[in-house]
């Protein structure tokens, strides 16, 4: 007796340097453990094959709406941490991916949704962008690690003691998002286009130092930088980039 396929809960493509990442669970792209692991599969394959860029986005009404609430009520208390580790994985293999993770938001991010879209590096709104963490709603915390990062303490306090929703245009001028558009999806590749020409293991060093000079003391955050600079100095890229300048060309980085 034959079994139907598994549904299908994200698309994973390649064009060049450039990974794209289409959550397909209509209707609202919730975060369940088919759709978390396809996530995780696609983001290694990515990682292996020294992709220089990731675009997450989706098809539909919704960008990720967070948890389904029918998982949720059903945990056991033995079972939340199980839950949790599971969805802050995608996160993390988001945020720690070597090259750029780009959100491309149109439609609603809610909850573990936002979550989703804070744990990439930068973030473009389309015109139908929503953006809520929800937790103060049904009794929970969310997104208190990283959206005081990404827009400050005063705008994570507004949003998540309230709850409430905001706009696609509120979101850029908190600085939740780095550009709103009619078009998202070119506006997203358009950027990770930038983001691959640029050297890989500087991209790199950039992420993990903004995020490890974040929580160090200042003197303690220039030393690291400084330290950085003279490893990516003796680098390859670096040293082509010389070249390419003197020569007046666009550089070839190869990542070494």
């Amino acid at each position: 007796m034959s079994h139907p396929a598994p549904a299908v809960t994200v698309h994973a493509a390649v064009d060049g340097a450039i990974g794209t990442l289409t959550l397909d669970a209509p209707p609202l792209n919730l975060l369940s453990d088919a759709l978390r692991a396809a996530l995780l599969e696609a983001l290694d394959e990515f990682k292996a094959r020294r992709l220089r860029a990731v675009i997450v986005r989706s098809g539909g009404r919704a960008f990720c709406a967070g948890a389904d609430l029918r998982d949720e009520v059903k945990l056991t208390p033995e079972q939340v941490q199980a839950f949790l580790d599971a969805d802050e994985a995608v996160f993390s293999a988001l945020a720690g991916f070597p090259g750029a993770t780009l959100a491309a938001v149109d439609g609603y991010a809610y909850g573990g949704g936002f979550e989703l879209a804070l744990a990439c590096d930068i973030r473009v709104a389309g015109r139908a962008a929503r953006f809520a963490g929800v937790g103060v709603k049904l009794g929970l915390t969310v997104s208190t690690a990283r959206l005081a990062r990404v827009a400050g303490e005063g705008v994570a306090l507004d949003l998540l003691l309230t709850g409430r929703v905001v706009e696609a245009h509120e979101a850029h001028v908190l600085g939740l998002v780095s550009s709103v558009t009619d078009d998202v999806d070119t506006e997203a590749r358009r950027l990770a286009d930038v983001v691959a020409s640029r050297a890989p293991l500087s991209v790199q060093a950039n992420k993990a130092g903004l995020r490890h000079c974040a929580r160090l003391p200042l003197a303690e955050a220039v030393a690291y930088e400084r330290g950085e600079w003279a490893r990516l100095q003796r680098t390859g890229d670096h040293k082509e980039a010389v070249k390419a300048f003197f020569a007046k060309r666009p550089p070839v980085f190869t990542g070494e």
